[in-house]
């Protein structure tokens, strides 16, 4: 009787560690500790709102990942703080991306989360056409920034060279707006919401930077080959997690809204409701970039390399080309 009663108590001790592992195995992520993942975003605009709701509604979460975003103000900052290891993924810009890959460092888009050039041209309100542009004052946020190529862009668009206007840093498009406000500067672009604001006081939009550029780049992950390798299937999680916050937030009015609201401080609800609606039709949600799309920053740079260098160089794609070939994408609705 003695060993049957030790025989029942170790069958139960053995179904119940069973159940135990069972519940380990089927939720991983509830069960083992949560993998810390750094992320940086650079610059202040609503185009970051997959990111920004990734991170509000705990799609990272569910993936066993603990992020933190950080905002590194530009993106040439964001990809020396990739290079520096202080943040291991960027949403960072072609641009800055191009340039620093070109100039040694090691790192690369891994996807892709808006590939057109968006926003518009504006110009102060006592110029009717680019020709009167000669002479004027242009803001960029910075050198090698996204702003400064949609800036060499339009320019060129209008039948003018970089010596007809002068270039200058401002920083964010807030700082441009109001230095266009102040008649500072005489003409930049703009991104929604502040481009409402802009339309709104009658500035003049000269030109809309997605018909001049329809396949460009413009927002991706960027990270160094060096964590990549180190982290694999930590990153795979990260692009799943990106992927599914992006239909849920081009679904979810309200949530996206929100989200831009909270992370550009926007106290106007109807602002950012205007930048939701601009950027989340534009959303990629498969995450991958085309070759074009690089090939037209290459196409602009004025490195002696970029005249050789093929769009691949800058990409990683073969977490993206694993979520394909197991049919991740599909299953997102």
């Amino acid at each position: 009787m003695y060993l049957g009663k030790f025989a029942s108590a170790v069958k139960a001790s053995w179904l119940c560690a069973a159940a135990a592992f069972g519940l380990l195995i089927s939720t991983p992520h509830l069960a083992l500790a949560a993998d810390k993942l750094s992320l940086g975003y650079v610059s202040a605009d609503a185009v970051y709102g997959p990111w920004f709701y990734a991170q509000e509604k705990g799609f990272f979460t569910k993936h066993g990942l603990e992020t933190t975003l950080a905002f590194t103000d530009s993106g040439m900052k964001g990809v020396q703080a990739l290079i520096g290891e202080s943040i291991e993924i960027c949403s960072c810009d072609s641009p800055s991306t191009v340039t620093a890959h070109l100039a040694g460092g090691d790192i690369k888009f891994i996807g892709a989360t808006l590939s057109v050039l968006s926003g518009n041209v504006y110009a102060g309100k006592d110029i009717k056409s680019p020709a009167e542009l000669k002479g004027k004052r242009w803001a960029i946020s910075s050198f090698g920034s996204e702003a400064h190529t949609a800036a060499q862009l339009a320019i060129k668009s209008f039948g003018l060279t970089e010596q007809d206007v002068t270039v200058v840093q401002v920083g964010n498009q807030g700082n441009r707006f109001a230095a266009l406000e102040s008649g500072q500067v005489q003409v930049t672009t703009l991104l929604p919401p502040v481009s409402s604001r802009a339309e709104t006081a009658g500035y003049p939009k000269l030109a809309e930077l997605p018909k001049l550029a329809p396949d460009y780049l413009s927002i991706g992950p960027v990270m160094s080959m060096k964590t990549l390798n180190a982290r694999r299937p930590v990153v795979k999680r990260f692009l799943m997690a990106l992927a599914e916050a992006t239909v849920a937030y081009q679904k979810d009015k309200e949530g996206g809204v929100a989200a831009i609201q909270k992370y550009l401080k926007i106290a106007n609800e109807k602002d950012a409701e205007l930048a939701w609606a601009y950027y989340s039709p534009l959303n990629s949600v498969t995450l991958r970039p085309s070759d074009a799309s690089i090939q037209f920053i290459l196409d602009r740079s004025t490195d002696p390399k970029a005249k050789t260098s093929k769009p691949g160089e800058f990409m990683d794609l073969t977490l993206i080309d694993e979520l394909e070939k197991e049919g991740f994408f599909k299953t997102l609705k």
